[in-house]
């Protein structure tokens, strides 16, 4: 169950992490160092709270 909770936490980092540089770059023509460093933190951010609420 560890393993798959993981998994499901690197995929959840990756897909907000992805969209969400996208998104600042493309739409709101943010530049490419800033688009990065938030869309990092925007991605652990996500990832610890799923992680968080697992441990509930």
């Amino acid at each position: 169950m560890q393993r798959k909770k993981a998994l499901i936490g690197i995929l959840i980092f990756a897909v907000v992490t992805i969209l969400t540089f996208f998104l600042l770059q493309q739409v709101f023509q943010f530049g490419e160092g800033l688009s990065v460093i938030v869309a990092l933190l925007l991605g652990g951010i996500v990832e610890f709270l799923y992680q968080k609420k697992g441990d509930s």
